[in-house]
C-alpha cells in the first residue's frame, strides 16, 4: 500500500512538473476533414506551411502528409484517394484503417472554416516550439560557461527562428517547390520585362543584377574615393522609395549626421560644398526643405556604432524584422567589423562574411556590404578592379552572390575623357549576368546618377 502510495506520489509529482503540451485535436481533426470534404481548397491554406510535425496526434500528421502529397501532384483530394494513397505508403493500418478515415469525414459538414482550423493547428504547434525552446535556453543557462554575449546571440537566434518556422520548416520536396514556382510564373501583378526583388534605383545595374533578392549578401568594392559610400547611400534610398520597406544602416566609418546630410544634399541636388560654407542660394534653401520632408517619411534606421560587430548587426536587425519589417540591410564596411580576436584576421573575415550570408537568408532580405579592395590594383597599367582584389579573405567572393566594383577613371586619369563616368563592374553574378553598367557621378552632390544616354565603353 506504501509502494502504491510513494509511486502515486512520483506520478502526480511528474504530471506537475510536466505538464501536456498546448494542442487541438478538435482543429487537427476538423482541418483533415475539410480537405477531404473539398480537396480544392488546399491551396487555401498552402501560405501557411503545414507539415506532418505541426499535429500532436502523430496519426493526424500522417494523414495530413498523404493529402499534401496528393495535392502536390495534382491529383484529387477525397476518402477514397487518402486511403489508396496511405495503404501505397505502408501506413492505413498504422492509423487505424479506412474507419478511422470514413470518421474524420462523417464528423465534418464543410469547408468552410478551413483557415480556421489551419491556423490553430499552427499556432498550437508553434507554442510547443516556443515551450521546447525556453526549455532548452534554460537549461543551457545553467550550465553555460563561455561568453554571455555569444550565449544571448544564441538566443536571440533561436527564437527568430521560430518567427521563420513556416518558411523554413524541415526538409521541403522538390514537388512543393515546383508548385511555388509555377504560381511565381503565373503571377501578374509585375509587368513584362519588371526585375524582381528590390530595385537599385539604376536601370542599367538593374538590368545586370535582376534585382536585389531576399537572402542574397552583395558585396560593393572600390578603392578609397571612389564614392562606394555613397552609391550605398542612394541604392538604400531608392530601394526604399521604391518600396517603403526599412532599411537598416550600419557605418563604422561615417557618423549618421554626416550620411543623412550626404542623402540630404544628393535629394535635393544641393552643392555641398555651398552647404559646408553655408552660402545657399535661394533656391538651395527651397530644395533642401522638399527634401526633408520627402526624407523625414522613409523609414531609414542609422547604427553609426564604430566599433559593432556581427552579434550586434545580428540583434538590431532581428528586432527590426520582428517590429516593423526589412527591406534592406547596408554594412559599411566588412573590413572596420570587430571579429573573433582569437584567430588571425583572414579568418576573422571569413567568418563575418559567413554570418552575414547566413544574416541575408534568416532575414529574407538582401545585405549590402561594402568592401575595400587591395592595393594591387594601384600597381596595374588597368586599374579596372577584379573579384580577385577584395581584400583579406577570398571567402568574402565566395560567400557573396554579387559582387560590384565602382571605377571612375577620372581618380587616376586626369586628361580622361570619362570625366563624370562611374563604371559598377559587376564581377560575379550566381542569378544573372556579369558586365559593366555606366552611371553619371554628379562630384557636386556625392551622388550617382542615370546616364541621359548610354555610349560604348570603348574599352
Amino acid at each position: 500500500m506504501d509502494q502504491m502510495f510513494n509511486n502515486s506520489k512520483q506520478n502526480n509529482a511528474r504530471t506537475q512538473t510536466a505538464p501536456e503540451l498546448p494542442h487541438d485535436l478538435l482543429s487537427e481533426r476538423a482541418l483533415l476533414g475539410c480537405l477531404m470534404i473539398d480537396g480544392e481548397i488546399f491551396d487555401e491554406i498552402i501560405d501557411l506551411t503545414i507539415v506532418r510535425e505541426d499535429f500532436y496526434h502523430p496519426q493526424y500528421g500522417l494523414i495530413y502528409d498523404a493529402i499534401k502529397d496528393l495535392s502536390s501532384s495534382r491529383r484529387p483530394i477525397d476518402y477514397v484517394t487518402v486511403c489508396a494513397q496511405l495503404a501505397d505508403l505502408g501506413k492505413l493500418e498504422e492509423i487505424g484503417g479506412q474507419a478511422f478515415i470514413l470518421d474524420l469525414i462523417e464528423n465534418q459538414a464543410s469547408g468552410v472554416n478551413v483557415r480556421q482550423y489551419a491556423t490553430n493547428v499552427k499556432d498550437k504547434s508553434s507554442l510547443r516550439k516556443i515551450i521546447r525552446t525556453a526549455r532548452k535556453v534554460s537549461e543551457a543557462g545553467m550550465t553555460h560557461t563561455g561568453s554571455v554575449k555569444d550565449f544571448i546571440s544564441e538566443v536571440e537566434a533561436s527564437f527568430f527562428k521560430l518567427t521563420n518556422e513556416s518558411k523554413t520548416a524541415g526538409m521541403l520536396k522538390l514537388n512543393a517547390c515546383l508548385k511555388q514556382n509555377l504560381k511565381d510564373l503565373e503571377d501578374t501583378s509585375r509587368k513584362p520585362g519588371e526585375i524582381s526583388g528590390l530595385t537599385t534605383g539604376y536601370k542599367k545595374l538593374d538590368e545586370l543584377v535582376l534585382g536585389m533578392q531576399p537572402g542574397q549578401l552583395i558585396i560593393l568594392a572600390a578603392r578609397p574615393a571612389m564614392g562606394k559610400t555613397s552609391l550605398a547611400l542612394y541604392v538604400a534610398l531608392n530601394s526604399c522609395e521604391a518600396t517603403g520597406l526599412p532599411v537598416a544602416v550600419f557605418s563604422l566609418e561615417m557618423t549618421a549626421a554626416e550620411l543623412s546630410m550626404r542623402m540630404l544634399t544628393g535629394k535635393a541636388k544641393v552643392d555641398s560644398r555651398r552647404v559646408k560654407r553655408k552660402e545657399f542660394l535661394d533656391t538651395d534653401l527651397r530644395s533642401i526643405a522638399s527634401s526633408v520632408k520627402t526624407l523625414n517619411n522613409l523609414p531609414i534606421l542609422i547604427n553609426d556604432n564604430g566599433s559593432i560587430s556581427l552579434h550586434d548587426i545580428q540583434s538590431y536587425c532581428r528586432k527590426i524584422k520582428s517590429e516593423q519589417g526589412l527591406g534592406l540591410v547596408v554594412v559599411d564596411y566588412l573590413q572596420l567589423m570587430s571579429g573573433n580576436p582569437h584567430v588571425q584576421r583572414e579568418q576573422q573575415i571569413a567568418e563575418i562574411s559567413r554570418g552575414l550570408k547566413n544574416l541575408a537568408k534568416e532575414l529574407a532580405c538582401p545585405i549590402l556590404c561594402l568592401s575595400q579592395l587591395n592595393r594591387g590594383v594601384e600597381a596595374r597599367p588597368n586599374k579596372r578592379p577584379l573579384v580577385s582584389d577584395l581584400r583579406e579573405s577570398g571567402s568574402i567572393e565566395q560567400d557573396a552572390d554579387i559582387v560590384m566594383m565602382v571605377y571612375r577613371d577620372e581618380i587616376y586619369n586626369e586628361n580622361t575623357k570619362e570625366k563624370g563616368i562611374a563604371e559598377i563592374i559587376v564581377g560575379k553574378n550566381r542569378g544573372g549576368e556579369t558586365g559593366t553598367a555606366r552611371l553619371a557621378w554628379v562630384g557636386a552632390y556625392t551622388s550617382f546618377e542615370n546616364l541621359s544616354f548610354s555610349p560604348e565603353a570603348g574599352h
